[in-house]
Order: structure tokens, then sequence, then C-alpha cells
């Protein structure tokens, strides 16, 4: 069987700030709706934001800043090391 060649994939980063806007915006959004499902589905996004805010491992990955402090992490334990 031959071998696949996989392509790095790229991942999006945001800020924290930039983060908390979409949520933001998402609630807004979701109030221009009557209830029903979209409206729900809407406010499901913006809970599911907030759940990951609370998620330091999951902001290390997706923010700059969590990126930002990963590599400052990994700089001080290479020249340890």
């Amino acid at each position: 069987m031959p071998s696949v060649q996989r392509v790095p994939t790229f991942e999006q980063r945001h800020s924290i700030e930039e983060l908390v806007g979409i949520r933001r915006d998402m609630l807004r959004y979701a109030r221009s709706f009557p209830p029903g499902a979209e409206r729900n589905q809407r406010r499901q996004i913006a809970l599911s934001l907030r759940a990951l805010f609370k998620n330091k491992d999951w902001l290390d990955a997706h923010t700059w800043e969590g990126a930002a402090l990963l590599a400052d992490h990994l700089r001080l334990s290479s020249k340890r090391g």
C-alpha cells in the first residue's frame, strides 16, 4: 500500500479578546431570532465557547496568548536542559 503524504494543517489562532467578541456577537445574533431552533443553535455555540474559555489547555492551543506562553515555557526548559 503506497504511503500517503500528509499536508500540515493550518490552525487559526485568535486573541482571547477576539473570542470573547465572537461569543458576545453570537449571543446578540441569537436574540434577533424568535424562540426556536435557530436561536437555540446560536445560544449553544455561545455556551460552548464559554466552556472552552474555562479550559486552559484549549486556550493555550488556540490563542495567541497561549502560544506565546507555551513558546516561552519551551524556550526556558530548553535552556535548562
